[in-house]
């Protein structure tokens, strides 16, 4: 077999490797465009507010950083768990409603929508020096947290189209005790992962708060 040969065979395995990944895991895939989507709306929101908005924005941030780099470990880890949380717990309850779908959907988007603005502030009150703190101290944790927060999207939009089709006379049954242990242990998985990257966050924070030029 030649070089050429075996190098179209290895891109040939991948190709057909990335279609199953990408089949497999499409809804998650189509959940990360919209948080995506939501961080490039946020930072374009902002630039459509007046200078007095952006100047409160400024002060609430400002406040924000000073109480960070000034608290401590625990303080940040649960600050941050609390965040995830609320999204977690949240897509928990929706599932089990017929008709959540929308707002299930629209998770990521106003998640990617909260970071994207939150950043662009950060951007406007101390320009370039923001980028390092962005990029170690938060973005790390929200990708981190969001991930978790995609999985809890995907599984509460199963659960919850599984109640819709309850819905029809004829259409499927409703879901049977073990998918919902299924979920449930679905969203502790999810829950570990924001602990995780809260914990990370933290350490983070208080490893690297005062490297940043910002405050």
């Amino acid at each position: 077999m030649t070089k050429n040969s075996a190098g179209v065979g290895k891109r040939k395995s991948y190709a057909r490797y990335f279609a199953h990944y990408t089949k497999k895991n499409n809804v998650l895939i189509l959940l990360g465009i919209l948080f995506v989507a939501g961080v490039a709306l946020g930072t374009v929101l902002l630039g459509g507010v007046d200078e007095e908005t952006i100047a409160v924005l400024e002060r609430v941030m400002g406040s924000f950083i000073a109480r960070r780099q000034a608290a401590g470990l625990s303080e940040v880890f649960f600050s941050a768990l609390g965040a995830s949380m609320i999204f977690v717990g949240v897509l928990f309850v929706i599932g089990f409603c017929a008709i959540a779908q929308p707002v299930i959907i629209a998770a990521p988007l106003v998640r990617g929508v909260g970071f994207g603005f939150s950043a662009a502030s950060l951007y406007a009150r101390y320009g370039a020096h923001a980028a390092g703190f962005i990029s170690v101290l938060i973005l790390p944790g929200m990708l981190i947290s969001t991930v978790a927060i995609l999985i809890c999207c995907k599984h509460a939009l199963r659960l919850s189209g599984a109640f819709f089709f309850t819905m029809n006379p004829h259409g499927a049954k409703s879901p049977e005790p073990f998918f919902l242990r299924g979920y449930c242990l679905n969203f502790a998985f999810a829950i570990g992962i924001c602990a995780l990257s809260a914990l990370a966050e933290a350490v983070l924070y208080l490893t690297f708060a005062n490297s940043f030029a910002i405050g």
